[in-house]
């Protein structure tokens, strides 16, 4: 009883694909194409998500009051910070805490700077608030006990430029920063300045003569009322009895956020799984046709592999390996060029599709990416079942023996 000789399994499929480098080129390239566009989609949505869960559970707030005619650059505003300036009655807070289910609300007040204008240092939101008692800024205050905002004090987001005790002028008026909040993802933090609102009132006041242009904050009046709901209460009720009591007024929650950055990426996700088919519909026959060649190929080096001692099993397994071989390296090579212009692009992404985005954790990006790999290699057996459904029919793969006992 003679034994199998000894092969180097992977050697032989490196040789493989070395010698037929214009077609397994083409594989790699064909599978590169589908996971780059399915990572894609999935790196896009779970980002975005991501970025929207941690912003608004920073805000701390079940749900936002604003002007209903200020709807689309209110929601704008929290969703990708686009800096946004509108007011309604102050007495809005003092209606909306009356309201059962209502624990706390915390007025805030926002003020765009000037674009371009010598007497600022940026483009950006000022969230004007009530530290003492705003819900959204206190906890961070408390988990940072050195940090006081006091006169001319400002709290910045993690995008904005200065390092602590440096100076920032809006609208001609000088603030030093006094902290700076973690990165979140989301624009409307990341990118704003919290100032107190006596301090906002001041800088408004002075603004006539210190600034190109005069900023107006009309007494009494406020931009949103934050809202917090009491443990139970039923978020609907609240919700109708706030447009019932308040008129005029819209109301966001994490829910209508979420629905409004899902309707903005399905545009875009939707297409990139659209692209993904499509690839893999046109390329399939192609996949097909290449497995073809490959077995036609193959049958003479299946004579020279039984001649050599090789067994069924091993042959079998290296038919199929050197298919997914070209398809993983394929997937990998699309993963990673996808994750090199989605993490350098991300800003633009962001802006361009209006939504919240930071860079998913580090499970969500080896989940995303084990869920491509499967879908590619699950494409990759389909294309090379017939292939080797013939190959295991053939005469040269009947003449090879067995196992390794034969």
């Amino acid at each position: 009883m003679r034994s199998s000789p000894r092969f180097n399994f992977f050697r032989l499929i490196s040789r493989n694909l070395k010698s037929r480098p214009y077609r397994s080129m083409a594989i790699i390239l064909i599978f590169a194409l589908i996971a780059a566009t399915l990572f894609s989609a999935m790196y896009l949505a779970g980002g975005a998500a991501q970025s929207l869960d941690r912003g608004t559970r920073w805000f701390g707030a079940d749900l936002t009051v604003i002007p209903e005619n200020s709807s689309t650059v209110g929601e704008g505003s929290l969703l990708t910070g686009n800096p946004a300036m509108f007011f309604f009655n102050g007495a809005v807070v003092e209606n909306v805490s009356r309201i059962p289910g209502v624990a706390r609300a915390s007025p805030q007040i926002l003020v765009a700077t000037l674009a371009g204008a010598s007497c600022c240092s940026d483009f950006l939101q000022i969230i004007a608030v009530n530290p003492e008692k705003d819900f959204t800024l206190l906890p961070w205050l408390n988990d940072h006990p050195g940090v006081t905002l006091d006169k001319d004090g400002i709290i910045v987001g993690s995008r904005i430029e200065g390092d602590i005790h440096s100076l920032l002028i809006f609208y001609g008026h000088s603030y030093h920063i006094v902290g700076r909040i973690e990165p979140t993802g989301m624009r409307s933090i990341d990118k704003a300045v919290f100032i107190r609102m006596e301090d906002a009132h001041i800088m408004a006041d002075e603004s006539g003569t210190k600034a190109v242009k005069p900023l107006v904050l009309p007494p009494g009046m406020i931009s949103s009322v934050l809202v917090q709901m009491d443990p139970g209460a039923s978020s609907v009720a609240v919700e109708d009895a706030i447009i019932r009591e308040v008129p005029d007024t819209r109301i966001l929650t994490r829910a209508s956020l979420s629905g409004t950055v899902t309707q903005h990426l399905a545009g875009i996700t939707l297409l990139l799984h659209d692209i993904a088919v499509i690839v893999t519909a046109i390329f399939l026959p192609v996949l097909v046709f290449v497995s073809v060649m490959l077995a036609r190929d193959m049958k003479q080096e299946l004579t020279i592999l039984g001649a050599l001692g090789a067994t069924k099993a091993f042959v079998l397994r290296l038919i199929l390996a050197e298919t997914f071989s070209a398809a993983l390296i394929g997937s990998l090579a699309g993963i990673g060029s996808a994750l090199v212009v989605l993490f350098g692009f991300q800003d633009f992404i962001a802006l361009s599709l209006n939504v919240p985005f930071s860079v998913p954790t580090a499970v969500d990006l080896l989940s995303a990416a084990g869920s491509t790999l499967v879908l590619t290699l699950v494409i990759s057996g389909i294309a090379s079942l017939y292939p080797t459904f013939r190959l295991l029919r053939s005469e040269a793969y009947g003449n090879i023996r067995t196992d390794e006992s034969d």
